[in-house]
């Protein structure tokens, strides 16, 4: 998966972000999360249907694969073709069970440092070592492409968010 990070869904292509742009949209992901967090006010836990999170659901899904990220990216970049097996589905689900009852402050706080150590580490190794790779399960990606997956899960994530936002207030 060596390519840019697009999505026909949400419209994101990761090749519209020179690595500058990537960095920054990266560091604006926690005070993207904060404002739209604020502005779900009473309906912060609420499903607006009962197989589609809260904002409060998506915001800790998008803390932890930013996490997650961070993990890769330094292993990607300190190790040489470093590899790992597959995330199992059945762990990502465990983990989501907790999302609903997440403090909503410890969580933005955590997404905030997340996104910007994720941005820091990459700025500091620079573009020239974003080709360098992680392979989980079969997969090999590139740190370029993990950075890209990062900020389109958490811009995808934030669009579902205002959706259901939408659907409870209509």
């Amino acid at each position: 998966m060596n390519g840019h990070e697009t999505c026909a869904q949400c419209g994101f292509d990761g090749a519209k972000y020179g690595d500058g742009e990537l960095l920054q949209a990266l560091r604006g992901l926690g005070p993207s999360w904060r404002a739209q967090l604020a502005e779900a006010g009473p309906e912060l836990r609420a499903r607006p249907e009962a197989t589609v999170w809260s904002a409060v659901e998506y915001a800790a899904h998008s803390r932890d694969i930013t996490a997650l990220h961070v993990y890769g990216v330094e292993q990607a970049l300190t190790l040489d073709e470093p590899s790992m097996p597959a995330i199992a589905d059945d762990l990502v689900d465990s983990v989501a069970d907790t999302y609903a009852s997440a403090d909503p402050g410890e969580v933005l706080d955590d997404l905030e440092r997340q996104s910007s150590l994720l941005a820091q580490i990459a700025d500091d190794a620079g573009p020239g070592t974003w080709g360098r790779g992680l392979t989980i399960g079969d997969e090999r990606i590139e740190v370029r492409r993990m950075l890209e997956h990062a900020l389109h899960d958490s811009v995808h994530h934030l669009d579902d968010v205002e959706r259901g936002l939408e659907q409870l207030r209509a």
